[in-house]
């Protein structure tokens, strides 16, 4: 056995690995370069004839090391290509939950709490036109704790404004009594009559000063100063239990009406055509408090969108069960027909 074993020794030859005779000839090609840098550029060139081994040496070696620097070369632009895909699809889901979650919702809402609600509302207000009879009876404005764009008046104005801009106090909207659009603008302890602003001054109605309606000095209803009602210092408090403005609801606002703008004859002369966007304040009793305009038209359209959004009645938003106010969108269309 051990003869035969000697007998076969050279018929086998056992090769190394790729990786190894790599390694090696880059060794040897080195060395030789190192040694004599002529001689082994020329043989390089010249070889040991056509098809000689040192060409054959020298072209495997150069193939070699081509296949790996493109192996190198591709991979590391897989690597690349897959943190940069894996970073991008990050990114996105990252703008994804941006556009769906509203930074609204994690607000506190403007919610009276139990302390409040027991706390007694003070403040006031008053005014007057200098007339020499006494205000005239009649149901108070809308309450709107905004400074009020326009003081109250009993009298009907004969040339409406391009702009209708309702009356207001300032008061909190959560002591407004239900209203009658109908009643003339007065003080429900006012003298029946001829409409009369009163001996006040400074716009309003009653025997005070300020913009407001009473007796006081303010922007509010009755005794007191400031602003809101209920005598003394202005101080909120005493609400029936309504919520402020809400930034999220659990249903939206839905109108029940659909008022058709007027056109203006010189939109109609230039054939303006298009939507007017508002966002308009929706009240817990589903009347338009406010409107302002988001993008508009020209040749007064803007105004006329704005008188429109006025008429509309909603039913109001819900929060827990409850009626509160809610700002919404609302497209105006004008269409020339």
């Amino acid at each position: 056995m051990q003869q035969q074993n000697t007998l076969f020794e050279g018929a086998f030859l056992v090769q190394p690995s790729l990786v190894k005779r790599l390694f090696g000839e880059v060794a040897e090609a080195s060395s030789e370069l190192r040694a004599d840098p002529q001689s082994y550029i020329r043989s390089a060139i010249k070889g040991d004839g056509v098809g000689g081994k040192r060409r054959k040496t020298l072209l495997r070696l150069g193939l070699a090391l081509a296949i790996a620097v493109y192996a190198g070369i591709f991979l590391s632009a897989v690597i690349i290509s897959f943190i940069h895909k894996n970073a991008k699809a990050s990114t996105d889901d990252d703008l994804s939950m941006i556009h769906m979650v509203n930074p609204d919702d994690f607000k506190p809402q403007d919610m009276p709490d139990t302390a409040k609600q027991k706390q007694k509302s003070g403040g006031g207000g008053g005014g007057g036109r200098n007339t020499p009879t006494p205000p005239s009876k009649g149901q108070l404005p809308k309450f709107d704790l905004h400074p009020p764009l326009i003081a109250p008046r009993p009298e009907p104005q004969l040339r409406p404004p391009t702009i209708a801009v309702p009356e207001t106090v300032q008061v909190d909207p959560r002591l407004q009594a239900k209203r009658d659009d109908l009643l003339p603008t007065g003080l429900p302890n006012g003298v029946p009559g001829p409409p009369s602003a009163g001996p006040g001054n400074g716009g309003g109605m009653g025997s005070g000063s300020g913009g407001g309606m009473g007796s006081g000095d303010g922007t509010g209803v009755g005794p007191g100063h400031g602003y809101n009602m209920g005598g003394g210092d202005p101080r909120l408090g005493g609400g029936t239990g309504n919520p402020g403005i809400a930034t999220n609801v659990d249903t939206r606002p839905v109108a029940l009406n659909n008022p058709r703008p007027n056109y203006t004859e010189d939109a109609r002369k230039n054939k303006v055509q298009g939507t007017v966007r508002v966002r308009v304040l929706v009240g817990a009793d589903g009347s338009v408090k406010r409107v302002t305009v988001v993008s508009g038209l020209p040749d007064g359209l803007n105004e006329e969108a704005i008188r429109a959004a006025y008429q509309i009645r909603f039913r109001p938003a819900m929060k827990s069960g409850q009626a509160v106010a809610f700002w919404q969108a609302v497209d105006i269309d004008f269409n020339l027909r």
